[in-house]
């Protein structure tokens, strides 16, 4: 079994200001999320990156949050936009770690 490497916390209840004012739906931070999870299972197994959804990180006020283990690192104020930055942020935490 292969060591997990990289684990991704998306708040999946998270919404935020568009430019227009509206405020988004959570739909779309749990859609990033499994979008991110998909693109995780092309390049890793289960046992070694994983992408799960988190309910309240305690950072709503931002915009979508999300935190990613072992280092700890947080990312906040994430729009779907953001999706391509977090996964390369995924794929070189799990390259990092041996």
């Amino acid at each position: 079994m292969s060591e997990l490497k990289a684990h991704l916390f998306v708040c999946t209840s998270c919404t935020y200001n568009r430019p227009d004012g509206s405020e988004s739906s959570p739909d779309e931070a749990y859609k990033m999320r499994k979008n991110l999870k998909t693109r995780a299972r092309e390049l890793f197994s289960k046992n070694e990156v994983r992408v799960s959804a988190s309910t309240c990180l305690g950072e709503c006020e931002r915009g979508i949050a999300a935190v990613m283990y072992p280092k700890g690192e947080w990312s906040l104020g994430l729009r779907p936009s953001d999706e391509d930055k977090l996964f390369t942020q995924l794929t070189e935490e799990a390259a990092r770690v041996k």
